[in-house]
């Protein structure tokens, strides 16, 4: 009978501590330049594990519900979720009637809706995620009342855009997986011109050695509205019309064009043995915003690489975090109207 590996945790650094030391999972470190996703997981699990993922549409809400259903035992379980703001210091909304407070993972240009950035937070939501229905809401947005985003009157910020959730647990019959979750925010649109809209992002993702020749991978997406938006898996498109913003949302009003929110799961193909793979988004006429991206396949080698030795991975304080968006607010006060993407 084969021993599922035991499983291993890929472990939180602090901003101030240089190596990876025991807590929470991994995140990364905000840079100044327009970085992909970190090719260094969030979490990371090797074992007798699968995962299953799901995810609301939030924009003019600030709440939304998402029903996600396994069979096996719960292992842990993680919400991601980004809004767009002059300031990102507000990480927290109500899960399951519980208040969360989600780690800081990076941020970057606004989807072409101007309101300063578009942040991305997580949190560990093991304790309190069902099997079923999970409720959210109290979410930062400054409408709740679900109206149309590209009615005049709902400009206003914060633009809350959605949430995913993840559960990774064990299945009824025995698998040897290897499970990774890695968060960013990368943005397709110029952050200098947000009436250029569109443009294809790559990210790269480190892991263990494969078994297989298949893989299960989730892509969380933000603000995606129209048809037409691709994803590829190591250079070879996989759907032309991945992220239409078709993650469901509470609100029952007209909306004239898509939800905003993709939560977007495939199965892919990997080259034996591999650690290494890469999956790329984009449009050529939609801002879309790459959240994170979940990957799991048959392996039986220890998991992959941990960040080098030295680089802090895990976010940084919200008081930076606040310094940072302040000189960003002061450049998007020199916008007079929304752009084009609210048009």
């Amino acid at each position: 009978m084969l021993l599922s590996i035991a499983a291993i945790l890929i472990l939180s650094v602090s901003p101030t501590v240089a190596a990876a030391t025991l807590g929470a999972p991994i995140g990364k470190a905000p840079v100044s330049s327009d970085p992909p996703l970190s090719p260094a997981p969030y979490a990371a699990y090797s074992g007798d594990y699968s995962y299953v993922a799901a995810g609301a549409a939030m924009r003019d809400q600030g709440y939304g519900n998402i029903t996600l259903r396994w069979t096996g035992t719960l292992f842990k379980s993680y919400l991601v979720w980004a809004y767009i703001n002059y300031t990102a210091t507000d990480p927290q909304g109500t899960f399951n009637g519980q208040t969360i407070t989600g780690t800081f993972q990076s941020t970057d240009s606004s989807p072409c809706w101007g309101y300063g950035n578009i942040t991305v937070f997580a949190a560990d939501v093991t304790s309190l995620v069902v099997n079923g229905l999970n409720n959210l809401k109290n979410f930062p947005s400054g409408v709740t009342n679900g109206a149309d985003p590209w009615s005049e009157g709902t400009y206003v910020a914060p633009l809350m855009e959605g949430a995913s959730l993840i559960v990774i647990y064990t299945p009824t019959s025995s698998v040897t997986n290897q499970v990774y979750v890695y968060t960013g925010t990368y943005t397709n649109a110029n952050p200098d011109n947000e009436l250029v809209n569109g443009g294809y992002l790559t990210s790269t993702f480190d892991h263990g050695s494969t078994i297989a020749t298949s893989a299960n991978t989730t892509f969380i997406v933000s603000d995606g509205q129209f048809t037409g938006n691709t994803a590829a898996w190591d250079g070879v498109q996989i759907d032309a019309n991945a992220f239409p913003g078709s993650d469901n949302r509470t609100s029952t009003a007209e909306w004239t064009d898509g939800n905003l929110w993709d939560t977007r799961t495939y199965t892919v193909p990997v080259m034996s043995g591999s650690t290494q793979d890469n999956a790329t988004i984009g449009s050529t006429d939609d801002c879309l915003t790459w959240a994170a991206q979940v990957l799991s396949f048959p392996s039986l080698a220890p998991i992959g690489p941990a960040p080098p030795s030295g680089v802090p991975q895990f976010g940084m304080p919200m008081a930076v975090v606040a310094i940072s968006f302040f000189g960003l607010a002061l450049l998007a006060k020199k916008k007079s109207s929304p752009s084009s993407k609210a048009s």
